[in-house]
């Protein structure tokens, strides 16, 4: 495969939104690489070295432009805790990373993990603390599942990849799996924390979950063609190209460019939502913001990705 693709990623994706960046960047990079290099000290340096090649406070930066510095250090911490349970845990055996997700999900409902546990632990109970501290309590809950969901998209995922063996699954089957690992829809709670929290039945609204629904592919699918190379030498699975690719029999890059043509498809079908907004009463405004934090989402990755190292891949 042309390793020169993924560069050219940029003017193949449709971008309707426009590059914005936080003026925090430099210094929430300056925390970030604290962080790293004292609260996950502990890890394999390889591991620490791959977590600030990551650059999680561009990316927060870019995706959350609009956030006050206080929401950007908060989400900067999730995000790099996102990248290292993935990273981290999903190689793990069956049983051992079902003990992950288990005691995750005590400290996701309030359990503080003990001095000797792992700093990945350590690092999610801190920010799911701040998290707790600024929203409603409808919002905790729904952030608390759709963390669940997380857990258990990256226990499917670790079921299928890390192996010579894949065993694909179908393009059909690999959406939904991908939906809940690529942790979309936490990314949507903490667009509410800058936009606006939305009550559950705003929420729940068909309209919200498609809008939901379409941000988390195009964060998925973008994510597939960006890390590609790297995920072919990890043994990756759930990647869209690759699923493609198995379930079509054809070459990579024809593979490849379906899967750019579905995420056009995609982009088009959420700006006909972005751009049609129904009434939602007192809430229309902040559904529209919400709609717009998306935007920035997906912009923002695809901007950030240009910034980081995580995705070069040895030669």
């Amino acid at each position: 495969m042309n390793k020169t693709i993924t560069k050219n990623l940029k003017s193949i994706l449709l971008n309707p939104f426009p590059p914005r960046e936080s003026s925090h960047k430099e210094l929430l990079r300056e925390k970030s690489d604290k962080w790293i290099d004292e609260q996950y000290s502990s890890l394999p340096q390889p591991f620490i070295k791959m977590m600030r090649r990551l650059d999680g406070a561009s990316w927060a930066a870019h995706s959350w432009p609009d956030a006050s510095l206080s929401l950007l250090t908060s989400f900067t911490r999730a995000l790099l805790w996102g990248i290292a349970q993935d990273d981290y845990y999903a190689p793990f055996k069956k049983e051992e990373l079902s003990k992950v997700t288990h005691r995750t999900m005590e400290i996701a409902r309030g359990a503080i993990p003990e001095h000797g546990e792992n700093p990945i632990l350590h690092q999610f109970s801190i920010f799911m603390r701040e998290f707790e501290a600024i929203a409603t309590k409808e919002w905790v809950e729904r952030y608390v599942y759709d963390i669940s969901q997380y857990l258990e998209g990256i226990e499917i995922d670790s079921s299928i990849s890390y192996r010579k063996d894949i065993n694909y699954p179908s393009i059909k089957e690999y959406i939904p799996i991908r939906r809940k690992n690529v942790a979309m829809a936490t990314v949507n709670d903490k667009i509410e924390l800058v936009t606006g929290i939305l009550p559950n039945y705003i929420v729940v609204h068909p309209f919200v979950q498609q809008a939901r629904i379409l941000a988390g592919d195009l964060f998925a699918w973008s994510n597939d063609l960006i890390s590609l190379e790297k995920e072919m030498q990890d043994d990756e699975g759930l990647n869209l190209v690759l699923v493609i690719q198995n379930e079509r029999s054809c070459s990579i890059e024809d593979a490849f460019d379906e899967a750019v043509q579905m995420y056009n498809s995609r982009m088009e079908e959420f700006m006909v939502l972005y751009n049609d907004i129904p009434d939602f009463g007192v809430y229309t405004p902040v559904v529209k913001k919400f709609l717009e934090g998306q935007g920035l989402w997906i912009s923002g990755y695809l901007n950030w990705f240009e910034e980081t190292n995580r995705y070069q891949t040895a030669n």
